[in-house]
């Protein structure tokens, strides 16, 4: 038993290990825990306080113009974003079932009743400044019903608190959830009347981002001692229960690329593969490997 016990704690702590260094602090969390009122056994925004129990309303229900846009990818959310996310995250979390992530990523039991329906995509986008927003795909196509509204180019801003807490949500596919400026940021974007995020195209170019579970973009923006300007990351599980994940960098410094040279050639040693290749300002990184060598490997890469 004890160890059958050790080995749990060790995949949880290889599990922390590569969840600190791929993932940010989902916007969803900040705006529940900080910016909303809370039930006080579940933790989780009530939108319908007062009532036995919340109301579900059909997105049909909601008048006005509603999001329709493709949400399958990293892309799909950068091209609703206002330019200059410093770090963007997609996440399918469908394909999460069964992996080590179906526990870690993401708050489900706490989105799924915030919503009163469950969320099956997510991306979240964050800025230099602190403000976020998140886009969240709900199949069922309905949501507790929300205090008020406003509306905002013909679309109706939905507001989730009793006027007291900024967070708000615009109903489609994908959902929009954010403070109202943030949103309306989002809005202009889709009408046309601001830029979209293009900060990470060459590196989206470069990618290969079918049956990923997840992916990551970064930029470099000084607050970390990292060596390189950007990257794009993701993971997907392969057939034979192995893990494959893609690093793109961008402007790696020669302490990177000195490291990960060195780490590919006794790879083997580690039960570890490693694809390498490099072209002007990029260096792509595949490491293939079960799910606890290749956390390891992570960790060992950007320490």
């Amino acid at each position: 038993m004890k160890k059958k016990k050790d080995s749990a704690t060790k995949n949880q702590k290889y599990l922390a290990i590569f969840l600190a260094a791929t993932m940010f602090l989902s916007v969803f969390v900040v705006l529940v825990n900080t910016n909303s009122k809370t039930d006080e056994e579940k933790n989780t925004p009530v939108p319908g306080e007062g009532t036995e129990e919340a109301q579900i309303i059909a997105f049909y229900q909601v008048p006005g113009k509603q999001v329709q846009h493709e949400f399958n990818s990293l892309a799909d959310g950068l091209e609703m974003s206002p330019g200059g996310p410093v770090n963007a995250l997609y996440v399918d979390l469908q394909k999460t079932e069964g992996t080590p992530f179906e526990m870690a990523l993401g708050s489900m039991e706490m989105m799924n009743n915030f919503y009163g329906a469950e969320v099956t995509k997510r991306y979240s986008a964050n800025y230099a400044d602190g403000e976020g927003f998140e886009l969240h795909q709900i199949p069922e196509q309905q949501i507790i019903m929300p205090w008020g509204a406003v509306e905002y180019s013909g679309y109706q801003l939905l507001a989730r608190t009793n006027n007291t807490y900024d967070i708000w949500n615009v109903v489609g596919n994908p959902v929009i959830l954010g403070s109202r400026q943030n949103v309306e940021s989002v809005i202009d974007v889709m009408e046309g009347n601001a830029t979209s995020a293009h900060e990470y195209d060459q590196l989206l170019n470069l990618a290969s981002p079918e049956d990923s579970i997840y992916q990551e973009v970064f930029t470099n923006t000084g607050f970390e001692e990292v060596h390189f300007a950007q990257y794009y990351k993701d993971l997907r599980k392969l057939d034979d229960g192995s893990y494959s994940q893609t690093t793109i960098f961008q402007d790696p410094e020669p302490e990177l690329t000195e490291k990960i040279t060195t780490m590919q050639a006794n790879c083997s040693e580690r039960n570890v593969s490693y694809e390498v290749t490099s072209e002007g300002n990029i260096t792509k990184l595949i490491i293939t490997a079960d799910f606890m060598s290749l956390n390891n490997e992570t960790s060992l890469l950007l320490a």
